[in-house]
Formats: C-alpha cells, structure tokens, sequence
C-alpha cells in the first residue's frame, strides 16, 4: 500500500507564527489600554464641566453676593466652587456699546472649580453679565 504525502508544519513556521500573533494580540492591548485612559480623562473633564455648569447656572440665578453654594445645588464632596466678580474694562466693550445713557454696568463672573484636598485649580468659566446690584446701589444714594 502507498500512502499519500503528509504535509506537517515545520518548528520555525510554528514559531513565526505564534511571534506574529504575540506582536498582533501586544499591540491590540495596548491601543484598549491607551483608549482606557482616553475614555477616564474624557469621563473626567466632562465631570468636571458639569459640576462648574451647575454653579454656574446657580450663581447666574442668584445676585452677585449670594455666600456659597448650598449642598443641595452642589453636592459634590472634596470639590469647592468659588465665585468673584471683575469689572469689565472699557476696552474690552466694543465703542458701539460703550457710555450708551441709561446704561448698566458690566461685570465678569468667574466661577472656579477647586479641589478641596490640594486646592488645586481644575477648571474656570468667565462670563460677563449686567450688574443690576450696582444699578440699585447708585438709584439708592
């Protein structure tokens, strides 16, 4: 009886293949791992904005003094929001705008996001808005 041939992978054909499959399954890791990251520091900053967006929306609701922002509208633990006010520069308004009769001051808000254990400057949102408290004040005197 004749057999036929059998055709059997050699040693170094099982090596360079198992080598190409190492290669390809380290850097398919590699790229889940780096992505891993991308999507934690993404959730992070995204965090970060909605925490500022809230206190924002708080204080714009709120005078230009209202103290701190209470728990229940920010309750976020080992995070601290702080809020000042700016006055806006005449150069800073467009001459259009600027001295128009009967017209109110304009103030910037600035609302930082702080970290409570560091004191560390996460994030800061500007924003200029009327000044109605110093239209009050000087309607007063």
């Amino acid at each position: 009886m004749k057999r036929g041939k059998l055709s059997f992978f050699t040693l170094i054909e099982v090596v360079v293949a198992l080598g190409i499959l190492g290669l390809s399954i380290t850097g398919l890791l590699s790229l889940l791992i780096v992505s891993q990251k991308r999507i934690a520091t993404s959730y992070e900053k995204w965090e970060q904005m909605h925490m500022l967006a809230q206190a924002v929306e708080y204080f714009m609701l709120m005078g230009e003094d209202p103290g701190g922002i209470p728990e229940e509208f920010f309750p976020y633990k080992g995070y601290r929001i702080t809020v000042s006010y700016e006055d806006v520069s005449d150069e800073q308004v467009p001459a259009d705008y600027g001295n128009l009769l009967g017209q109110l001051p304009l103030k910037c808000m600035v609302v930082t996001l702080e970290r409570e254990g560091d004191g560390k400057e996460l994030d800061q949102i500007r924003i200029d808005r009327i000044s109605y408290e110093s239209a009050i004040g000087s309607d007063e005197e």
